[in-house]
């Protein structure tokens, strides 16, 4: 349940790797919760990229902690010296990190299967899965049922997923599944498109805005790609309208469509506004 009723539940996201805030990887991970959590009622307040170090990761989960309803973190559960997720999430909480057996057995049912048959190989792969299963003491585990060595952890209010994008994806549907995720209260949201510059509507807008506190407006430049049509009307920018309150939505689009001259509109635009569900 949300901790303010009649708001949407919150959430913070926190994507953890020094790979990401090099530019080395690219991280996706981050707009594919911020999307399924948007579709599913919730309200992600922040995102915030951490490097791979203890004292930062603890920081950045304890606020979004105490401030968001769920956190969800992305990154850094490997084997490798830089993997320090659980190790931060444990500082977070103030509590030691205990090595859970069924964990260690699964990874060293799965490691084992690529694993040198060398002395080194059988060492290295057993370091690794002594670290791997290392976990904050009193999270929570809930085994994958198809085999899969990787559970999904949590500590209070605080998710933690893997970073490869695929595994990640795998991981949050598994956990949405049973609902847990969803919010009781939906967004509505509307588009305007306009063959405007921003600067053409900005009196109309501040207007708008200032009359429907309640709904979330955003605007969105986009290139002039006229001389690739055939059409005098382009698309230049688009405004968006979002609330928990769909009449207020109608009623905002339709304020500032009233107020723009037609030649911006699309053809279609000024008529009653296509909203949807998000």
């Amino acid at each position: 349940q949300p901790r303010n009723p009649g708001s949407p539940r919150s959430a913070g996201v926190v994507v953890i790797g020094n790979e990401i805030l090099s530019g080395k990887v690219q991280d996706v991970n981050a707009r594919h919760i911020c999307k399924e959590l948007h579709s599913r009622g919730f309200k992600v307040t922040s995102v915030e990229v951490v490097p791979d170090e203890i004292e930062v990761i603890a920081a950045s989960v304890r606020r979004a902690s105490e401030a968001c309803d769920l956190v969800f973190t992305t990154g850094g559960l490997g084997p490798t010296h830089d993997d320090l997720t659980m190790e931060g999430v444990a500082a977070a909480f103030g509590c030691p990190l205990v090595e859970d057996p069924r964990f260690l057995r699964m990874l060293g049912e799965h490691l084992g299967k690529g694993t040198s048959v060398t002395d080194e190989g059988l060492a290295a792969a057993s370091t690794a899965q002594h670290k791997m299963a290392q976990v904050p003491e009193g999270s929570k585990m809930e085994w994958p049922p198809d085999g899969n060595p990787w559970p999904l952890v949590s500590m209070r209010n605080v998710y933690i997923f893997v970073g490869m994008p695929s595994e990640f994806q795998s991981m949050f549907a598994r956990a949405a599944a049973d609902g847990r995720f969803d919010g009781a209260l939906q967004w509505t949201t509307a588009a305007l498109q306009l063959d405007a510059a921003e600067v053409d509507i900005l009196t109309s807008l501040s207007d708008t805005v200032k009359t429907f506190p309640k709904v979330t407006i955003g605007s969105y430049p986009s290139e002039d790609h006229r001389e690739m049509s055939s059409s005098a009307w382009c698309c230049r920018l688009t405004i968006t309208f979002e609330s928990l309150d769909a009449e207020q939505v109608v009623k905002a689009r339709q304020h500032l469509v009233d107020s723009l001259p037609a030649n911006l509109l699309k053809p279609e635009a000024a008529e009653a506004a296509d909203t949807e569900v998000a």
